[in-house]
Protein backbone atom coordinates (compact mmCIF):
# COMPACT_ATOMS: atom_id res chain seq x y z
CA UNK A 1 0.00 0.00 0.00
CA UNK A 2 1.22 3.71 -0.45
CA UNK A 3 1.25 6.05 2.34
CA UNK A 4 -1.56 7.89 0.64
CA UNK A 5 -3.82 4.43 0.98
CA UNK A 6 -2.76 3.91 4.29
CA UNK A 7 -3.38 7.25 5.51
CA UNK A 8 -6.93 7.20 4.05
CA UNK A 9 -8.04 4.09 6.00
CA UNK A 10 -10.44 4.71 7.95
CA UNK A 11 -9.43 1.80 10.80
CA UNK A 12 -6.90 3.90 13.21
CA UNK A 13 -5.42 0.17 14.44
CA UNK A 14 -4.95 -1.42 11.40
CA UNK A 15 -3.50 2.61 9.79
CA UNK A 16 -0.92 2.45 12.63
CA UNK A 17 0.14 -1.28 12.29
CA UNK A 18 0.59 -0.44 8.37
CA UNK A 19 2.61 2.41 9.49
CA UNK A 20 4.72 0.69 11.59
CA UNK A 21 5.71 -1.98 8.87
CA UNK A 22 7.09 0.89 6.93
CA UNK A 23 10.23 0.67 8.79
CA UNK A 24 12.76 -1.28 6.99
CA UNK A 25 15.27 -2.35 10.52
CA UNK A 26 14.84 -3.91 13.70
CA UNK A 27 13.37 -1.43 16.50
CA UNK A 28 16.53 -1.11 19.20
CA UNK A 29 16.13 -2.50 22.39
CA UNK A 30 15.57 0.38 24.54
CA UNK A 31 16.69 -1.79 27.87
CA UNK A 32 19.29 -3.60 26.75
CA UNK A 33 20.71 -0.57 25.17
CA UNK A 34 20.71 1.75 28.31
CA UNK A 35 21.73 -1.09 30.51
CA UNK A 36 24.68 -1.20 28.51
CA UNK A 37 25.04 2.54 28.67
CA UNK A 38 24.34 3.41 32.58
CA UNK A 39 26.74 1.66 34.83
CA UNK A 40 24.99 1.42 37.77
CA UNK A 41 22.93 -1.30 35.46
CA UNK A 42 25.67 -3.25 34.55
CA UNK A 43 25.50 -6.99 35.20
CA UNK A 44 28.01 -6.92 37.75
CA UNK A 45 26.00 -4.64 40.11
CA UNK A 46 22.41 -6.09 38.88
CA UNK A 47 22.88 -10.37 38.03
CA UNK A 48 22.93 -11.87 41.75
CA UNK A 49 22.66 -15.19 40.33
CA UNK A 50 25.89 -14.85 37.77
CA UNK A 51 27.90 -12.61 40.40
CA UNK A 52 26.40 -14.23 43.97
CA UNK A 53 27.41 -12.31 46.90
CA UNK A 54 29.65 -14.35 49.56
CA UNK A 55 28.72 -16.83 52.36
CA UNK A 56 30.80 -17.12 55.02
CA UNK A 57 30.54 -19.44 57.81
CA UNK A 58 29.62 -17.71 60.99
CA UNK A 59 29.34 -20.94 63.03
CA UNK A 60 30.89 -24.53 62.32
CA UNK A 61 28.44 -27.39 62.75
CA UNK A 62 28.72 -29.31 66.10
CA UNK A 63 27.50 -32.07 67.89
CA UNK A 64 25.81 -31.68 71.21
CA UNK A 65 24.51 -34.47 73.73
CA UNK A 66 21.43 -33.64 75.67
CA UNK A 67 21.96 -34.93 79.14
CA UNK A 68 17.78 -35.35 79.69
CA UNK A 69 16.80 -37.24 76.40
CA UNK A 70 21.10 -39.25 76.24
CA UNK A 71 20.95 -38.35 72.65
CA UNK A 72 23.42 -36.31 71.03
CA UNK A 73 22.16 -33.73 68.38
CA UNK A 74 24.29 -32.68 65.50
CA UNK A 75 23.67 -28.20 64.71
CA UNK A 76 24.21 -27.33 61.69
CA UNK A 77 26.64 -24.79 60.43
CA UNK A 78 25.65 -20.85 60.59
CA UNK A 79 26.24 -18.87 57.55
CA UNK A 80 25.78 -15.60 56.69
CA UNK A 81 25.73 -13.56 53.25
CA UNK A 82 28.19 -11.12 52.81
CA UNK A 83 28.53 -8.49 49.85
CA UNK A 84 31.19 -8.77 47.48
CA UNK A 85 32.89 -5.61 45.55
CA UNK A 86 31.08 -4.81 42.53
CA UNK A 87 33.15 -2.35 40.41
CA UNK A 88 31.25 -1.39 37.31
CA UNK A 89 33.24 0.88 34.57
CA UNK A 90 31.43 3.46 32.56
CA UNK A 91 33.61 2.04 29.34
CA UNK A 92 31.13 2.94 26.55
CA UNK A 93 30.34 6.74 28.01
CA UNK A 94 33.64 7.19 27.44
CA UNK A 95 34.68 6.05 24.53
CA UNK A 96 31.53 7.39 22.93
CA UNK A 97 31.86 10.85 24.26
CA UNK A 98 35.84 10.44 23.24
CA UNK A 99 34.46 10.06 19.76
CA UNK A 100 31.15 12.51 19.62
CA UNK A 101 34.11 15.12 20.71
CA UNK A 102 36.48 14.48 17.78
CA UNK A 103 33.29 14.82 15.00
CA UNK A 104 31.21 17.90 16.29
CA UNK A 105 33.35 19.09 18.87
CA UNK A 106 34.53 22.11 16.18
CA UNK A 107 31.36 22.89 14.47
CA UNK A 108 30.76 21.62 10.97
CA UNK A 109 31.69 24.36 8.29
CA UNK A 110 29.32 25.24 5.39
CA UNK A 111 30.82 26.80 2.14
CA UNK A 112 29.26 28.96 0.64
CA UNK A 113 29.94 32.00 -2.40
CA UNK A 114 26.54 33.68 -2.54
CA UNK A 115 25.63 35.12 -6.05
CA UNK A 116 23.35 38.11 -5.07
CA UNK A 117 22.36 39.95 -1.98
CA UNK A 118 19.49 37.55 -1.59
CA UNK A 119 21.26 34.87 -1.62
CA UNK A 120 23.93 36.12 1.52
CA UNK A 121 20.27 37.18 2.98
CA UNK A 122 18.99 33.77 3.47
CA UNK A 123 23.01 32.14 4.31
CA UNK A 124 22.83 35.00 6.95
CA UNK A 125 19.81 33.66 8.06
CA UNK A 126 20.57 30.19 7.90
CA UNK A 127 23.25 31.16 10.24
CA UNK A 128 21.19 33.07 12.75
CA UNK A 129 19.00 30.14 13.26
CA UNK A 130 21.99 27.89 14.03
CA UNK A 131 23.10 30.28 16.35
CA UNK A 132 19.53 30.45 18.28
CA UNK A 133 18.56 27.14 18.51
CA UNK A 134 22.02 26.56 19.80
CA UNK A 135 22.62 23.71 17.07
CA UNK A 136 26.56 23.40 18.44
CA UNK A 137 25.68 21.61 21.12
CA UNK A 138 22.49 19.57 19.58
CA UNK A 139 25.18 17.88 17.73
CA UNK A 140 26.72 16.54 20.26
CA UNK A 141 23.62 15.51 21.87
CA UNK A 142 23.09 13.91 17.98
CA UNK A 143 26.45 11.87 18.07
CA UNK A 144 26.29 10.64 21.29
CA UNK A 145 22.20 8.98 20.64
CA UNK A 146 23.77 7.57 17.51
CA UNK A 147 26.44 5.61 18.68
CA UNK A 148 25.03 4.87 21.57
CA UNK A 149 21.46 4.32 21.16
CA UNK A 150 21.76 3.55 17.37
CA UNK A 151 19.06 6.22 15.70
CA UNK A 152 18.42 9.65 16.37
CA UNK A 153 15.85 11.89 14.88
CA UNK A 154 15.46 16.05 14.57
CA UNK A 155 12.10 17.46 14.25
CA UNK A 156 11.90 20.91 13.18
CA UNK A 157 8.36 22.74 13.38
CA UNK A 158 7.62 26.55 13.86
CA UNK A 159 6.68 29.00 17.10
CA UNK A 160 4.94 32.61 16.68
CA UNK A 161 7.92 34.80 17.44
CA UNK A 162 8.66 37.69 15.52
CA UNK A 163 11.70 38.90 17.79
CA UNK A 164 13.99 36.80 15.90
CA UNK A 165 13.61 38.56 12.11
CA UNK A 166 13.40 41.90 14.37
CA UNK A 167 16.87 41.31 15.49
CA UNK A 168 18.15 39.23 12.29
CA UNK A 169 16.97 42.72 10.55
CA UNK A 170 18.86 44.81 12.11
CA UNK A 171 22.32 42.79 12.15
CA UNK A 172 22.25 42.60 8.71
CA UNK A 173 21.54 45.91 8.20
CA UNK A 174 18.67 45.23 5.28
CA UNK A 175 14.98 45.77 5.15
CA UNK A 176 11.65 43.99 4.56
CA UNK A 177 11.77 46.35 1.37
CA UNK A 178 7.99 47.35 1.97
CA UNK A 179 6.98 43.56 2.54
CA UNK A 180 5.32 41.56 5.24
CA UNK A 181 7.47 40.94 8.30
CA UNK A 182 7.62 37.10 8.87
CA UNK A 183 6.40 35.92 12.48
CA UNK A 184 7.10 32.30 12.24
CA UNK A 185 10.79 31.02 14.10
CA UNK A 186 11.89 27.80 13.26
CA UNK A 187 12.55 25.53 16.38
CA UNK A 188 13.64 21.74 16.75
CA UNK A 189 13.68 19.12 19.41
CA UNK A 190 15.54 15.53 19.32
CA UNK A 191 14.08 12.14 19.36
CA UNK A 192 15.51 8.87 20.28
CA UNK A 193 15.17 5.70 22.32
CA UNK A 194 16.26 6.61 25.90
CA UNK A 195 13.85 9.54 25.98
CA UNK A 196 11.69 7.10 25.28
CA UNK A 197 10.50 7.23 21.80
CA UNK A 198 10.06 4.13 19.48
CA UNK A 199 10.79 5.55 15.57
CA UNK A 200 9.09 4.89 12.80
CA UNK A 201 10.60 5.55 9.11
CA UNK A 202 8.98 5.16 6.36
CA UNK A 203 10.06 4.16 3.23
CA UNK A 204 8.78 4.03 -0.43
CA UNK A 205 10.01 1.44 -3.23
CA UNK A 206 12.80 3.63 -3.87
CA UNK A 207 14.71 3.72 -0.44
CA UNK A 208 13.53 7.31 0.39
CA UNK A 209 11.89 8.16 3.33
CA UNK A 210 8.16 9.72 2.52
CA UNK A 211 6.92 9.72 6.03
CA UNK A 212 8.16 9.27 10.05
CA UNK A 213 5.77 8.43 12.69
CA UNK A 214 7.41 8.07 16.81
CA UNK A 215 5.05 6.30 19.84
CA UNK A 216 5.49 7.38 23.32
CA UNK A 217 3.71 7.39 26.41
CA UNK A 218 2.76 10.38 28.13
CA UNK A 219 -0.17 10.78 31.47
CA UNK A 220 -2.96 12.68 32.00
CA UNK A 221 -4.13 15.06 34.89
CA UNK A 222 -5.47 11.95 36.32
CA UNK A 223 -2.41 10.25 36.16
CA UNK A 224 -3.47 7.94 33.16
CA UNK A 225 -0.96 6.53 30.76
CA UNK A 226 -1.44 7.34 26.93
CA UNK A 227 -0.45 6.20 24.20
CA UNK A 228 0.30 8.29 21.40
CA UNK A 229 1.58 7.91 17.85
CA UNK A 230 2.62 10.82 15.72
CA UNK A 231 3.08 10.81 11.76
CA UNK A 232 4.70 13.41 9.91
CA UNK A 233 4.92 13.48 6.04
CA UNK A 234 5.81 16.05 3.45
CA UNK A 235 2.27 17.91 4.18
CA UNK A 236 1.30 17.50 7.23
CA UNK A 237 1.14 15.99 10.78
CA UNK A 238 -1.00 13.32 12.28
CA UNK A 239 -1.66 12.46 15.55
CA UNK A 240 -3.66 9.64 17.28
CA UNK A 241 -4.36 9.11 21.23
CA UNK A 242 -4.81 5.04 22.69
CA UNK A 243 -7.01 5.69 25.75
CA UNK A 244 -9.02 2.04 25.79
CA UNK A 245 -9.35 2.97 22.02
CA UNK A 246 -7.64 4.85 19.52
CA UNK A 247 -9.01 8.47 18.73
CA UNK A 248 -8.02 11.21 17.08
CA UNK A 249 -7.50 14.46 19.77
CA UNK A 250 -8.90 17.59 17.97
CA UNK A 251 -6.24 20.64 16.61
CA UNK A 252 -3.12 17.80 16.83
CA UNK A 253 -3.69 17.22 13.04
CA UNK A 254 -2.36 19.96 11.01
CA UNK A 255 -0.65 21.13 8.05
CA UNK A 256 2.85 21.61 9.08
CA UNK A 257 3.24 24.40 6.08
CA UNK A 258 6.95 23.37 5.12
CA UNK A 259 7.92 22.40 1.16
CA UNK A 260 10.07 19.18 2.61
CA UNK A 261 10.12 16.73 5.41
CA UNK A 262 10.67 18.33 8.29
CA UNK A 263 12.87 14.87 10.18
CA UNK A 264 16.24 14.46 9.52
CA UNK A 265 17.31 10.70 10.47
CA UNK A 266 19.74 8.58 11.14
CA UNK A 267 20.36 5.38 12.30
CA UNK A 268 23.11 2.45 12.51
CA UNK A 269 23.03 -1.25 12.85
CA UNK A 270 24.54 -1.62 16.03
CA UNK A 271 26.53 0.44 18.83
CA UNK A 272 29.55 2.30 18.09
CA UNK A 273 30.68 -0.25 21.57
CA UNK A 274 28.92 -3.33 20.39
CA UNK A 275 32.12 -4.75 19.68
CA UNK A 276 33.67 -3.94 22.77
CA UNK A 277 31.30 -5.54 25.16
CA UNK A 278 33.21 -8.47 26.37
CA UNK A 279 36.30 -6.27 27.09
CA UNK A 280 34.31 -4.35 29.80
CA UNK A 281 32.20 -7.35 31.25
CA UNK A 282 35.88 -9.18 31.59
CA UNK A 283 37.48 -6.09 33.07
CA UNK A 284 34.42 -5.25 35.79
CA UNK A 285 34.43 -9.12 36.96
CA UNK A 286 38.30 -9.08 36.76
CA UNK A 287 38.27 -5.54 38.90
CA UNK A 288 35.94 -6.64 41.43
CA UNK A 289 37.48 -9.93 42.19
CA UNK A 290 41.18 -8.52 42.76
CA UNK A 291 39.13 -6.05 45.09
CA UNK A 292 37.74 -9.10 47.12
CA UNK A 293 41.22 -10.80 47.32
CA UNK A 294 42.55 -6.97 48.38
CA UNK A 295 40.24 -7.00 51.17
CA UNK A 296 41.16 -10.70 51.95
CA UNK A 297 44.53 -10.84 51.78
CA UNK A 298 45.21 -6.86 52.91
CA UNK A 299 46.30 -8.25 56.81
CA UNK A 300 49.17 -10.66 57.13
CA UNK A 301 48.40 -13.82 57.87
CA UNK A 302 50.91 -15.63 59.79
CA UNK A 303 51.12 -18.95 59.87
CA UNK A 304 52.34 -21.22 62.78
CA UNK A 305 53.87 -24.78 62.66
CA UNK A 306 54.60 -26.73 65.73
CA UNK A 307 53.84 -27.33 69.32
CA UNK A 308 52.80 -24.21 71.54
CA UNK A 309 55.81 -24.58 74.64
CA UNK A 310 55.13 -21.02 76.20
CA UNK A 311 55.20 -17.47 75.98
CA UNK A 312 58.53 -15.37 76.95
CA UNK A 313 58.37 -11.66 77.41
CA UNK A 314 56.06 -9.30 79.09
CA UNK A 315 53.66 -6.91 77.73
CA UNK A 316 53.92 -5.75 74.09
CA UNK A 317 57.01 -8.02 73.47
CA UNK A 318 55.65 -11.24 74.22
CA UNK A 319 57.15 -14.28 71.95
CA UNK A 320 55.33 -17.96 71.18
CA UNK A 321 57.84 -20.61 71.73
CA UNK A 322 57.06 -23.64 69.21
CA UNK A 323 58.75 -27.14 69.41
CA UNK A 324 58.54 -29.89 67.39
CA UNK A 325 59.94 -31.20 63.61
CA UNK A 326 60.03 -28.00 61.13
CA UNK A 327 58.47 -25.93 64.18
CA UNK A 328 58.75 -22.08 62.84
CA UNK A 329 56.49 -18.93 61.94
CA UNK A 330 56.28 -17.64 58.19
CA UNK A 331 53.94 -14.65 56.54
CA UNK A 332 51.96 -16.13 53.86
CA UNK A 333 53.19 -14.32 50.60
CA UNK A 334 51.16 -13.21 47.06
CA UNK A 335 53.85 -12.12 45.19
CA UNK A 336 52.83 -13.40 41.53
CA UNK A 337 48.79 -12.79 40.92
CA UNK A 338 49.09 -8.93 40.94
CA UNK A 339 51.50 -8.70 37.99
CA UNK A 340 48.87 -10.82 35.98
CA UNK A 341 46.11 -9.09 36.98
CA UNK A 342 47.62 -5.99 36.10
CA UNK A 343 48.49 -7.36 32.61
CA UNK A 344 45.10 -8.88 31.62
CA UNK A 345 43.27 -5.31 32.93
CA UNK A 346 45.67 -2.97 30.73
CA UNK A 347 45.67 -5.70 28.11
CA UNK A 348 41.58 -5.36 28.07
CA UNK A 349 41.22 -1.49 28.31
CA UNK A 350 43.81 -1.00 25.55
CA UNK A 351 42.00 -3.55 23.17
CA UNK A 352 38.96 -1.52 23.99
CA UNK A 353 40.05 1.89 22.84
CA UNK A 354 42.85 0.56 20.38
CA UNK A 355 39.47 -1.46 18.64
CA UNK A 356 37.37 1.48 18.72
CA UNK A 357 39.99 3.95 17.69
CA UNK A 358 39.76 6.50 20.60
CA UNK A 359 42.67 8.09 22.14
CA UNK A 360 42.98 7.71 25.42
CA UNK A 361 42.51 11.39 26.58
CA UNK A 362 44.10 11.34 30.34
CA UNK A 363 46.77 13.20 32.07
CA UNK A 364 48.64 9.95 32.65
CA UNK A 365 48.67 9.01 28.93
CA UNK A 366 49.48 12.46 28.04
CA UNK A 367 52.15 13.50 30.29
CA UNK A 368 54.68 12.03 27.95
CA UNK A 369 54.11 14.97 25.30
CA UNK A 370 55.67 17.37 26.05
CA UNK A 371 56.03 20.52 23.80
CA UNK A 372 54.77 18.31 21.09
CA UNK A 373 54.32 19.55 17.90
CA UNK A 374 50.74 20.00 15.72
CA UNK A 375 52.13 17.06 13.67
CA UNK A 376 52.82 14.91 16.56
CA UNK A 377 49.26 15.39 17.45
CA UNK A 378 47.81 14.74 14.06
CA UNK A 379 49.58 11.29 14.02
CA UNK A 380 48.35 10.55 17.73
CA UNK A 381 44.75 11.23 16.86
CA UNK A 382 44.86 10.01 13.38
CA UNK A 383 42.95 7.02 14.05
CA UNK A 384 40.55 9.17 15.85
CA UNK A 385 40.26 10.86 12.22
CA UNK A 386 39.56 7.90 11.07
CA UNK A 387 36.86 7.53 12.74
CA UNK A 388 35.38 10.83 12.26
CA UNK A 389 35.58 9.77 8.28
CA UNK A 390 33.49 6.85 8.72
CA UNK A 391 31.01 9.03 11.14
CA UNK A 392 30.75 11.61 7.81
CA UNK A 393 29.12 8.89 5.95
CA UNK A 394 25.89 9.52 7.98
CA UNK A 395 26.35 12.12 10.56
CA UNK A 396 27.91 14.34 7.36
CA UNK A 397 24.94 13.58 5.46
CA UNK A 398 22.41 14.52 8.42
CA UNK A 399 24.22 17.32 8.71
CA UNK A 400 23.78 18.31 5.31
CA UNK A 401 19.86 17.14 4.37
CA UNK A 402 18.95 19.70 8.22
CA UNK A 403 20.90 22.29 5.94
CA UNK A 404 18.98 21.79 2.81
CA UNK A 405 15.60 21.60 4.70
CA UNK A 406 16.64 24.69 6.79
CA UNK A 407 16.88 26.35 3.36
CA UNK A 408 13.46 25.74 2.05
CA UNK A 409 12.00 26.26 5.41
CA UNK A 410 13.75 29.58 5.22
CA UNK A 411 12.42 29.83 1.63
CA UNK A 412 8.53 28.86 2.70
CA UNK A 413 8.60 31.11 5.91
CA UNK A 414 9.58 34.25 4.09
CA UNK A 415 8.97 33.93 0.36
CA UNK A 416 9.60 37.76 -0.56
CA UNK A 417 12.73 37.69 0.38
CA UNK A 418 13.99 33.74 0.36
CA UNK A 419 11.80 32.23 -2.00
CA UNK A 420 13.70 32.29 -4.84
CA UNK A 421 17.22 32.48 -3.11
CA UNK A 422 16.34 28.76 -1.39
CA UNK A 423 16.01 27.35 -4.95
CA UNK A 424 19.42 28.41 -6.02
CA UNK A 425 21.67 28.92 -3.31
CA UNK A 426 24.50 26.20 -2.81
CA UNK A 427 25.60 25.31 0.45
CA UNK A 428 28.29 22.34 1.32
CA UNK A 429 28.52 21.08 4.37
CA UNK A 430 31.60 19.48 6.02
CA UNK A 431 32.79 17.80 8.97
CA UNK A 432 36.15 18.88 10.50
CA UNK A 433 37.68 16.91 13.06
CA UNK A 434 38.57 18.21 16.60
CA UNK A 435 42.49 18.74 16.24
CA UNK A 436 44.50 21.07 19.21
CA UNK A 437 45.79 24.47 17.59
CA UNK A 438 49.68 24.75 17.49
CA UNK A 439 50.23 28.06 15.39
CA UNK A 440 54.10 27.58 15.51
CA UNK A 441 53.48 24.40 13.55
CA UNK A 442 51.27 26.42 11.50
CA UNK A 443 53.92 29.41 10.80
CA UNK A 444 56.36 27.17 9.77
Amino acid sequence: MTLEEILALEDIDKKIQYLKKGRRTELPDRNKLWNDWNPDLHEIMTDKEKYPDRKVLKEEAKKVYDEASGRTHEIEAQYETEPVNRISIPLEQDIVNIQTAFTVGTEPSMDCTPSDDNEKGLFAALKSVIQKNKLKYQNKRIVRSWLSEQEVAEYWYVTDDDSFWAKFWAKVKITFGGKVKPTKKLRCVLWSPFKGDKLYPFFDDYGDMVAFSREYKKKDLDNNEITVFMTVTKDAVYQWELNKAWDTPEGKTFKHGFPKLPIIYAYRAETYCHKIKPFRVRLEKLLSNYADCIDYHFFPILQLIGDVEGFTGKKKDRIVKLTGKEAGASYLTWSQVPDTIKFEADTLTNSAYDMTNTPRISFETLKGVGKASGTAFRFMFMGAHMSVSNHAEIIGDFMQRRVNFLVSALGAINPYEFDSASKTIDIDVDLVPYMIDDLDDKVT
